[in-house]
């Protein structure tokens, strides 16, 4: 299954992955997983003008063989500083490498484009698997977060050095 991955850049994704489409699948993760509520959720529905026009990008996961998303990451940059944002795997697809597929891919692009010298996320407190993630591809936790940006009480804050 895991040879039948494959990793896309936003701008290169086929029409039929739509920002609905894209918005549908994080949005619905958001909810199992976390407890989210079902709603409109602005940078995914406009990719474009919220990632990659203001420097960041966007990633998706495609089964091709099943041709549907099974996993999303995205990153927003503040000047030398970076946020990642939507990594998800859908749960059927959990533990094939996904997850670090879309990672690695993050990280090379940051490291290979980009001026970021440091990565932040916030997490939901109940993912104790995507807080083991995190800490494996060395993001440590910490008490605050040293950029702005939207957190929830319910969220676990992380920071990685990024190592060119």
């Amino acid at each position: 299954m895991e040879d039948n991955i494959e990793i896309v850049e936003y701008k290169n994704i086929n029409r039929k992955f739509s920002n609905e489409k894209i918005h549908e699948f994080i949005n619905f993760n958001m909810h199992k997983f976390i407890g989210k509520p079902l709603k409109r959720r602005d940078d995914v529905i406009n990719i474009q003008k919220y990632y990659i026009e203001k420097g960041g990008n966007f990633w998706i996961a495609i089964d091709k063989g099943e041709n549907k998303i099974v996993g999303t990451i995205a990153f927003e940059k503040r000047n030398e500083k970076g946020i990642l944002k939507r990594l998800y795997v859908d749960e059927n697809y959990q533990y094939l490498g996904i997850g670090n597929k879309l990672y690695t891919t993050l990280e090379k692009y940051i490291i290979d484009k980009t001026n970021i010298k440091i990565l932040y996320l916030a997490c939901g407190k109940v993912l104790k698997n995507a807080h083991k993630f995190y800490k494996k591809h060395g993001f440590e936790q910490v008490d605050n977060m040293e950029i702005e940006m939207k957190i929830s009480q319910e969220d676990d804050y992380f920071r990685k050095n990024i190592e060119i």
